[in-house]
C-alpha cells in the first residue's frame, strides 16, 4: 500500500449509509449486583451495549474505555474483546450469553456479582453488520459512544419487552448506528464518497479513542497506508510524529477527566491508556508542569468559587406572582391571588 487512497465521487452519505445493516436476535439483559463485571470475548460482530440504570466502565482490548449511565449506548464496531464493570478491579466473568449467535424471542437476563440488589442493568446485543462494500471497517472507532436522543428516554426498556422485542430492538440498534455515524466528524469523513484523507481520517481515530493502545503500524492499517509510508506524510502534514500526537490526545483526554473530579488518578491514568500510574504522572507533569493531583485540586477551587444559581428564588417568586393582564386586552381574566404549585397559567396578549 502507498500514496493517499482515494474513493470515487459517486456516491452520497445517505447511499453508503442505507447500505449500513444489522442482523440478529441476540440480546441478553446483565444484572450487575455490588461490584460486578462481565467479560466478552472477540467475535466477528457488532456488540451493543445500552445502560437501563446505574453506570457501567466499558473497557477494549485495545485500549478504547468509555464511562456510560442511564440512557448512554455504546457499540464495540471492531468486535474485539471486551469487559463491563460497575467499579474499578471488579472480577469480570465469561458473559456465555454474547460468545455465540442464538435465536432469542424476548432477551433473557444473566446475572453479574453477588447480592441480591441489582446496582446496574445492561441490555446488551451481539448482530451482525454489513457495511458499504467501499468502506472498510478497520477504519471505523473500534467503539463509538451513542444515545437514545432520537427517540423517548424509555424506548429501549419498553422494546425489550414482550414476544417479537429481539426484532424491534435490533431495528432500533440500526437507527442508533446510522444516527451515531452520520454525527461523527470522523466517520463521516470515512465513509464520504468525496476523496479522502488518510492523514485527517487518523487524526480522527486518535481523537476519538485516544487510550487505545495505537502504535504507527496500526493507525497506518487504519487507514490503508503503509507504515512507513503513512509516517513520512503524518509528520510532514501535522508537524509532529503519530505517537507524539497519541500522546498530546491522552494527556487532553486526561485533563478533561481530573477537571472532573469524579475520579481517582489511577483510574484516569488507566482510561488514558497508561498501565502505570508513575508514568502516567511523569508524562502529565511533562506536558502541563504540574501533577495531576494539582490540576485537580485548582478545577475543585475553580468549581467552588463559581456561585449557584439562585433557582430556588426564582422558582418561589415565580409562584407568588399574580396573572397579569394587558390593559389593551377587552376581556378581564380573573385569578386569584396565587398560584397552586405545578399548575401554569397562560394569558393572551394584545391583538394587533
Amino acid at each position: 500500500m502507498s500514496g493517499k487512497p482515494s474513493r470515487p465521487v459517486s456516491r452520497s452519505l445517505s447511499g453508503l449509509l442505507g447500505d449500513v445493516r444489522l442482523s440478529g436476535r441476540t440480546w441478553v439483559y446483565g444484572d450487575f449486583a455490588g461490584q460486578a463485571g462481565c467479560a466478552i470475548a472477540p467475535g466477528d460482530a457488532v456488540f451493543v451495549h445500552a445502560v437501563i440504570h446505574g453506570a457501567v466502565r466499558l473497557a477494549c482490548a485495545g485500549g478504547a474505555m468509555a464511562e456510560l449511565g442511564p440512557g448512554d449506548v455504546a457499540m464495540v464496531l471492531s468486535g474485539e474483546a471486551h469487559a463491563l464493570r460497575t467499579a474499578p478491579g471488579a472480577a469480570a466473568q465469561p458473559h456465555d450469553g454474547l460468545r455465540r449467535e442464538a435465536d432469542y424471542d424476548v432477551p433473557p437476563a444473566i446475572a453479574f456479582g453477588e447480592g441480591a440488589r441489582v446496582t446496574a442493568r445492561v441490555l446488551s446485543a451481539r448482530l451482525r453488520a454489513q457495511w458499504p462494500g467501499d468502506v472498510s471497517r478497520s477504519a471505523l472507532p473500534s467503539l463509538l459512544r451513542t444515545g437514545t436522543a432520537l427517540f423517548q428516554p424509555d424506548a429501549l426498556p419498553l422494546a425489550g419487552m414482550g414476544a417479537g422485542s429481539a426484532a424491534l430492538l435490533t431495528r432500533i440498534a440500526e437507527t442508533l448506528l446510522v444516527a451515531a455515524l452520520r454525527a461523527d466528524p470522523g466517520c463521516r469523513r470515512i465513509l464520504s464518497a468525496e476523496t479522502r484523507d488518510p492523514i485527517e481520517d487518523a487524526l480522527q481515530l486518535i481523537a476519538a479513542s485516544p487510550a487505545q493502545a495505537w502504535t504507527v503500524e496500526s493507525l497506518a492499517r487504519a487507514v490503508g497506508m503503509g507504515r512507513s509510508n503513512f509516517a513520512a506524510h503524518f509528520t510532514q502534514s501535522v508537524g509532529k510524529a503519530p505517537m507524539e500526537v497519541v500522546a498530546e490526545h491522552r494527556m487532553e483526554h486526561a485533563a478533561t477527566l481530573l477537571r472532573q473530579g469524579r475520579m481517582k488518578v489511577a483510574e484516569i491514568a488507566e482510561l488514558a491508556g497508561y498501565g502505570s500510574e508513575a508514568a502516567f504522572s511523569r508524562r502529565f507533569s511533562r506536558h502541563f508542569g504540574i501533577t495531576p493531583s494539582q490540576l485537580r485540586e485548582e478545577a475543585r477551587a475553580a468549581r467552588e468559587e463559581v456561585p449557584e444559581p439562585g433557582f430556588r428564588a426564582l422558582l418561589a417568586g415565580a409562584r407568588s406572582r399574580a396573572v397579569r393582564v394587558s390593559d389593551n386586552t377587552s376581556e378581564s381574566v380573573a385569578t386569584s391571588s396565587t398560584v397552586a404549585p405545578g399548575k401554569v397559567f397562560f394569558t393572551q396578549g394584545p391583538r394587533d
